[in-house]
């Protein structure tokens, strides 16, 4: 009868697991493939005029600026016999870089999954656009009766420079599948809310 009873109590745990696995099944499959980014930028320079610090110091001045944006070629797909409402299904993008050499976050976009017939959807997430400048001055001094001298070159760099992303796939409010172009920041990808201040403290 003990051993009777032990079955029966073994069935009824293997169904009440099996029943919580299928509460938990989605009835769907996702798939996130994010490839290598590529680089749009354009450079411009100005300067080279000098300036006076006296009579026997001259300066010139050079700055360049970089205008830079990264894209990320991104594939989606779902498959399964019940498969999520539409727009219920939503990539968002978190781009991450530096101002004048501090990590932040530099924005987020919200790109809406449209599956085609095959349950596939493809897009490209492109960041935004941010400038770095770069100012040389170069720094000549004359010596007494035109005897020695000395140069100095000094370089700075300000403004803002994207440096990665994440991308969540996102299905009904939940974070399904994740993509970090830093692996410092991989253990944090699939939260939701992103924990920013872990990400940029590179925990």
């Amino acid at each position: 009868m003990k051993m009777k009873h032990l079955m029966i109590a073994a069935v009824a745990l293997c169904a009440a697991a099996l029943t919580a696995l299928a509460a938990d099944d989605p009835g769907y499959i996702c798939t996130l493939r994010v490839e290598n980014s590529t680089a749009d930028q354009s450079v411009s320079k100005s300067g080279g005029a000098k300036k006076s610090g006296g009579r026997r110091t001259k300066k010139t001045v050079n700055t360049k600026t970089t205008s830079r944006s990264l894209s990320w070629p991104v594939t989606v797909s779902i498959h399964g016999k019940s498969m999520p409402v539409s727009g219920k299904v939503k990539l968002q993008c978190h781009f991450i870089g530096t101002t004048d050499g501090r990590p932040e976050f530099l924005g987020e976009k919200t790109i809406p999954v449209e599956l085609d017939e095959k349950g596939v959807f493809k897009t490209e997430v492109t960041s935004p656009t941010e400038k770095l400048v770069r100012t040389k001055t170069t720094t000549k001094t004359r010596g007494r009766r035109r005897r020695g001298g000395s140069v100095s070159v000094k370089s700075e760099t300000s403004g803002t420079r994207v440096t990665g992303c994440i991308i969540q796939l996102m299905v009904n409010g939940k974070v399904e599948k994740a993509f970090a172009s830093d692996s410092r920041w991989t253990s944090h990808a699939k939260k939701h809310p992103l924990p920013e201040d872990e990400i940029l403290k590179g925990r």
